[in-house]
């Protein structure tokens, strides 16, 4: 039985729904870190979103690479479903912090851009990531 995002304190949703631009793509990830290599039916019951929406949300999430997917080992004919599973939680951060980075520095060097300077001189935004 797998579990559903129901326990999850509505904060962590909404701080991660912030980063993965939707409440949809944190459900989605939230649920596969607590129940890997799921569904898209699973998924859409753990979360209680339509079938539909979790097949357009985690097409956009594998092609961003914030989810892998593999074909489920079954015998028989028939189409056989993918399984999802969410990177590592560390894996995301850098993926999300890099292109954060790239949006700040392009804020930062805004003037030069539209003056038509050069944008060495700009300023430069790094985020450094620190592990325990």
């Amino acid at each position: 039985m797998s579990k559903t995002i129901e326990s999850v304190e509505k904060t962590l949703i909404a701080n991660v729904s912030s980063l993965l631009s939707s409440e949809v793509r944190a459900k989605i990830y939230i649920f596969l870190r607590m129940n890997p290599q799921s569904t898209v039916e699973e998924i859409a019951k753990g979360t209680g979103v339509y079938p539909s929406t979790i097949r357009e949300s985690i097409f956009e999430m594998y092609n961003e690479e914030y989810v892998i997917r593999k074909k489920m080992d079954r015998e028989g004919l028939g189409k056989k479903p993918y399984l999802y599973s969410a990177i590592a939680p560390a894996e995301l951060v850098q993926l999300i912090s890099e292109s954060i980075t790239e949006k700040l520095n392009d804020l930062a060097s805004v003037d030069e851009k539209i003056s038509g300077k050069n944008v060495e001189n700009a300023l430069k935004v790094a985020i450094t990531i620190e592990s325990n």
